[in-house]
């Protein structure tokens, strides 16, 4: 939820190169986030066996819990505004030419230039990548203030956090350490609400759209300014992927628990409540759709039609459904 405190495209940003930073650093200040599974818990080997951590917590138990070299227990900002006066006239600063730096700038240009390549691809069918890059340029485009972004899914919320690009705090919604599916619309009415001039972006699993996607009829009822982007994959990390000789077999009524309704209109939802809808499956379709829907800035729903085989099964028990 810290994404766009610091810009992502910060020349100090380091999550392009997390896996290096969190593995070779000497000390770690941990400011509100929790040692939990999402940071391996603070434990090698992802990080170094001999890291010292200074963790910083609204909650004493936390701390305790943890166990850091230094706990602080105490509200973020006050304690940050503590410690910039207390290091105002003997700052930490390491220069850009120290090798830390360069190392952490270095993979992270690296990865990014990896990530890129993938991204300029076309894909049609689409993957996950090719729309979500299109969907990326559009929010950058709509300049500042930055749309809220909410995102849930299993894939789409995994690529998302990775493709997307926050620039300004407070701009991402998702659905946080525990996965929880359903909070969407919710989020989405609520930043809406609360920041009346700010479009809000949706980039929803169609999986965790379902869970509230009724909710489209509360964007129409109060005119919010909510766009929500449905990758549509056919279920949950994939569509129906029986083969030939299984759809007409036997077992041709029983499709996997995780497969939807394959070519499932979400879009017709919301017009069922007198919103727009749109149907894409092209980089062209997809790119209209946002510039007019995002010009708009009234309630709408983009069914994006992704390949049933884009996308992979977080437990990998795709061969036991």
């Amino acid at each position: 939820m810290g994404k766009g405190l610091v810009n992502d495209d910060h020349e100090l940003a380091a999550s392009a190169a997390r896996s290096l930073a969190i593995g070779k650093c000497d000390v770690a200040l941990v400011v509100g986030a929790r040692l939990n599974w999402l940071l391996h818990f603070g434990e090698s080997p992802k990080w170094d066996k001999d890291v010292k951590f200074i963790l910083v917590d609204v909650s004493e138990e936390e701390i305790k819990l943890r166990k850091p070299h230094l706990g602080l227990v105490g509200d973020a900002k006050k304690v940050l505004e503590m410690i910039n006066k207390e290091i105002k006239d003997d700052p930490f600063c390491l220069g850009k030419s120290h090798p830390w730096v360069e190392a952490i700038s270095k993979k992270v240009k690296d990865n990014v230039s990896k990530m890129e390549a993938q991204l300029a691809k076309d894909v049609v069918p689409f993957n996950f990548l090719t729309p979500m890059r299109i969907i990326r340029d559009a929010i950058l485009g709509v300049g500042s203030p930055a749309p809220v972004v909410v995102s849930e899914g299993a894939n789409t919320m995994d690529v998302g956090r990775s493709v997307l690009v926050q620039t300004e705090p407070r701009t991402r919604l998702d659905a946080g350490t525990w996965g929880t599916m359903g909070v969407g619309l919710g989020y989405c009415i609520a930043a809406a609400v609360a920041n009346p001039e700010q479009l809000v972006v949706a980039v929803e699993g169609d999986s965790g759209f379902g869970f509230s996607a009724m909710e489209v009829e509360t964007l129409v009822r109060y005119k919010l300014p909510v766009v929500v982007i449905v990758f549509n994959n056919g279920g949950v990390y994939g569509g129906d992927r029986r083969s030939p000789e299984e759809v007409s077999g036997p077992f041709k009524d029983d499709p996997a628990p995780t497969s939807f309704v394959p070519g499932a209109a979400y879009h017709t939802l919301i017009e069922a409540f007198g919103g727009k809808g749109y149907l894409v499956g092209t980089p062209d379709e997809l790119k209209s759709a946002l510039s007019e829907s995002f010009s708009a800035r009234k309630p709408a729903v983009i069914n994006v039609i992704i390949d049933p085989f884009a996308g992979a099964e977080s437990g990998r028990m795709q061969h036991k459904n």
